[in-house]
């Protein structure tokens, strides 16, 4: 599992990667700016109270609580971006590690960009709903890991099952593997913990994740 992910993680940095690289940082930095645009139009139309201290007061905590909201919606928009590149990402891994074996097909553009819609709204809706716990000490880091372990393992296995096999098949396949896919899911949401690396979390998830449905054994 951990020479899958180090064999993933330099192949992040490869030069087959490097276009879809940089397109992707690239488009996640302008949704980002489009969101913290959002967020100071949003505090600028506060209402004042005419005391200074309390205006103060309440820009401040506005301000806090605008950037507590912000850090979980980064790895959602960062998948929702890269979403639209994760069919290359898997084709080239495929294709130069594992010619031998059959092409997976590509999915439609629509189909992509539906389920990167899909998946980015249950990943911001989830992280909302459990930020009050990531707030608490000892519990935050290991209660992240799990809750999108989950639903980061399902997600990317489903992406890279589907290009081999039909949706039900897929899904069948998953509740068999269900641990191991769940347990490469913590690898992946791990990685997304680290500054600047999660970044590239769906780039590195996608090449990590082929390598583990063929290690499952899906050709």
């Amino acid at each position: 599992m951990l020479s899958d992910a180090f064999r993933a993680l330099a192949q992040v940095f490869s030069q087959p990667f490097r276009q879809v690289l940089w397109l992707s940082l690239l488009s996640t930095i302008v949704v980002l700016g489009l969101f913290g645009t959002g967020a100071q139009w949003a505090l600028a139309a506060l209402p004042t109270f005419g005391a200074t201290w309390a205006d103060t007061m309440i820009e401040w905590v506005a301000r806090f609580f605008a950037i507590i909201v912000l850090i979980p919606l980064v790895h959602p928009v960062v998948s929702l971006v890269a979403g639209l590149f994760l069919e290359r990402i898997a084709a080239k891994v495929e294709a130069s590690d594992y010619p031998a074996d059959p092409a997976g097909r590509d999915q439609p553009f629509a189909q992509s960009l539906l389920v990167s819609l899909r998946f980015t709204l249950v990943l911001i809706v989830v992280n909302i709903i459990a930020l009050p716990f990531y707030l608490l000490p000892g519990i935050n880091l290991i209660l992240f890991w799990v809750v999108n372990g989950y639903l980061l393992g399902r997600e990317y296995f489903e992406l890279v099952a589907l290009r081999h096999l039909p949706i039900q098949e897929a899904r069948a396949l998953r509740k068999q593997q269900m641990l191991r896919v769940f347990l490469a899911g913590i690898v992946i949401a791990a990685f997304a913990t680290v500054p600047f690396l999660n970044l590239l979390t769906p780039l590195f998830a996608t090449a990590y994740m082929v390598h583990t449905t063929k290690r499952i054994g899906l050709k």
